[in-house]
């Protein structure tokens, strides 16, 4: 019995061989970080303690992964679109390091372990008889629209050293994305959370004015 061989054309071989490396190459994984200023050691002495405690995220974007809306109702997760730490640590450390441009007379630090003395020469506490707020933040919602814009919308409180609470605030922040690329996610976050820490900041201001009696 003679049987007929077909030859495969030598551009769909080496096709098939491109297809192929393609699926057998993992997928490159982006690593995406907040942006905040790394202060210098202050020379002001402080006057008083500001406890950061973690910053509390909706659990829908509690992960490792950046989270998209695709519409009001469809949200996008890519796994090679990741955080390079946990979102919470990373808006409690920028809220501490813009924290520290705006209270320079305090001495910022949270209750995690993570210190405002990072980076700038502070190794040690200051005396336990400072005046010491304790600032809680809880973010409630957080909404990205790829190539649109990205809305933060926050609580917060400052309670005193044995917790009763002297102030209460909510804010939602918007900021635009220059683009639809998940490049543009970080910087836009980055300056919502700055204007995050300049209320907080704020917040806490009126608090020790108030409690110094104006001064």
């Amino acid at each position: 019995m003679m049987r007929t061989i077909k030859f495969v054309p030598l551009a769909a071989l080496t096709l098939l061989s491109l297809l192929l490396a393609a699926c057998a190459t993992p997928p490159v994984e982006h690593l995406y970080h907040l942006d905040y200023p790394q202060t210098a050691s202050s020379q002001t002495e402080p006057q008083y303690e500001v406890l950061i405690a973690t910053v509390k995220l909706p659990e829908a974007v509690h992960r490792p992964q950046l989270v998209i809306q695709k519409s009001a109702t469809e949200s996008l997760i890519s796994d090679e679109q990741r955080w390079i730490a946990p979102l919470d640590e990373q808006l409690t450390l920028s809220l501490i390091a813009h924290l520290r441009t705006r209270l320079p007379d305090a001495w910022l630090s949270s209750d995690t372990g993570i210190s405002a003395g990072i980076n700038t020469g502070i190794s040690a506490n200051p005396s336990s008889t400072l005046p010491r707020y304790l600032v809680k933040v809880q973010i409630d919602q957080l909404l990205i629209y790829s190539g649109n814009q990205l809305t933060l919308e926050a609580s917060w409180v400052v309670l005193d050293h044995s917790r009763k609470l002297l102030k209460r605030d909510h804010k939602v922040f918007t900021v635009r994305l220059n683009s639809p690329a998940y490049e543009a996610v970080a910087p836009a976050m980055s300056e919502a959370a700055q204007q995050l820490a300049e209320q907080v900041g704020a917040s806490v201001q009126g608090v020790r004015k108030s409690s110094t009696g104006g001064s």
